[in-house]
């Protein structure tokens, strides 16, 4: 068994001062799937929330949250990651935006897909590195059970 490391880019460790060693942020894995060749793609969470960030300019003091796409190489190392769910300060907006019980399927041609409720699905090329296609779904369409 291959151990995988939890992996941050260190761009957003910099851009709101985290220290990895310290409390007050979190990260949590939701989904891993592994090819055939021995990659393994891991979509994670990194989060951070403060009471008092509301309005905040500095971006170390406000809260955020990511997803993270990370390819793991069949050695393990990280070869690639994606950033999405909200803008990066300074950046742009995300191509795909945060979604809810977030899947990943990797298809024969090696893109990925990423899916989430209420059913949208975003495809990546293998190295992460584009959004090949997008077929967002608004909280609109999603049928309350029960209702």
């Amino acid at each position: 068994m291959t151990l995988l490391p939890i992996t941050a880019p260190a761009s957003l460790l910099e851009v709101h001062r985290l220290d990895p060693e310290a409390g007050g942020w979190g990260f949590r894995v939701d989904h891993a799937v592994a090819t055939a060749v021995g990659d393994t793609y891991v979509l994670t969470g990194l989060r951070r929330y403060r009471a008092h960030a509301a309005g905040a300019a500095d971006p170390a003091e406000q809260d955020f949250g990511y997803q993270l796409i990370t390819r793991h190489g069949s050695d393990g190392k990280p070869t690639a990651t994606a950033v999405f769910g909200q803008a990066v300060p300074g950046g742009g907006p995300s191509a795909i935006p945060e979604g809810d019980t977030a899947t990943l399927a990797v298809l024969p041609d090696g893109a990925v897909a990423v899916s989430s409720k209420p059913g949208s699905t975003h495809l990546l090329s293998p190295d992460l590195d584009k959004v090949l296609a997008s077929w967002p779904m608004s909280w609109g369409w999603e049928r309350q059970q029960g209702r």
